[in-house]
């Protein structure tokens, strides 16, 4: 079901419980990071996700998404993933190398990939 106020959602607010989200995986990424697009069962956005995980580190896993077009979730290339997110206004980012909290931000991910 489709919200009516999409403007509320609460996907726009850091809401990454996966009951919340269709998934579809579209492959591997740079870096052996995993790219998928979740859409919103509330409100129907389409939200681009990369997920690594450094299998030798503990609590290393981190992901990233950000809302796209419907046109980009439907024709993403896992390769461009990296270009895509930071080129956004903004993005999510969280997993437990962040301590488990979802935090708003924006530009490069290389910052966050070390």
């Amino acid at each position: 079901m489709v919200q009516e106020d999409a403007q509320i959602c609460p996907c726009l607010e850091g809401d990454v419980q996966f009951l919340n989200f269709d998934r579809r995986e579209v492959g591997d990424g740079p870096d052996f990071g995993e790219v998928s697009i979740n859409k919103c069962k509330r409100c129907g956005r389409d939200w681009l996700e990369y997920f690594i995980e450094y299998e030798y580190f503990t609590a290393s896993g981190r992901w990233f998404r950000g809302v796209v077009a419907p046109a980009t979730a439907a024709s993403i290339n896992p390769a461009d993933v990296k270009t895509i997110l930071e080129g956004l206004e903004w993005y999510f980012r969280g997993g437990s190398a962040f301590g488990g909290r979802v935090m708003k931000t924006s530009g490069p991910l290389k910052h966050w990939l070390l």
